[in-house]
């Protein structure tokens, strides 16, 4: 094929041609792993919280100037969790008191995938907090989303708890 070539000159003709081929084989590869463990969009109505974005950066900011807070403990506040099912507590606080919320969802989720994401509705208990039991499957790190619907504003908090 490459006979009328210099040797090193052959040689290199020989390396492209190899790194093409593997090229090739590693990009079919890459697609064939794609639609096996195909994910769907993190987030379904992406579009919609993108149109809504600066509303809820305003209600976020109003919402803190007007002194509310987000507090969640799960299980007994410890840093580090073991598995298993846990009780959540999220109170509502508006200058360092008890306040009221008309709902309040916690969403777990790992980075980058949405195959364990969960969303747990809390309800409320007589004293006022946001209760239920969330189950942590698989140890490592989670991340939390506490969202609570206050006088018609979303009001969120992010957090990470680690399960070992």
């Amino acid at each position: 094929m490459f006979q009328d070539l210099h040797p090193s000159l052959r040689n290199v003709m020989y390396a492209v041609i190899i790194s093409f081929i593997a090229l090739m084989a590693a990009t079919f590869y890459t697609i064939r792993l794609t639609y096996q463990n195909f994910e769907p969009v993190l987030d379904k109505n992406y579009y919609e919280i993108g149109l809504n974005y600066e509303q809820a950066i305003k209600d976020q900011k109003l919402l803190i100037a007007d002194g509310y807070s987000l507090e969640l403990t799960v299980d007994d506040g410890r840093a580090i969790l073991s598995e298993g099912p846990k009780q959540a507590t999220v109170r509502i606080l508006k200058d360092g008191k008890m306040s009221e919320a008309a709902s309040v969802n916690l969403i777990l989720e790992r980075a980058a995938t949405v195959k364990q994401t969960v969303n747990y509705a809390l309800s409320k208990d007589v004293s006022g907090k946001f209760v239920g039991t969330i189950d942590l499957k698989g140890i490592g790190s989670w991340n939390t989303r506490t969202i609570a619907n206050i006088n018609g504003k979303v009001f969120e908090k992010q957090g990470n708890i680690s399960v070992r």
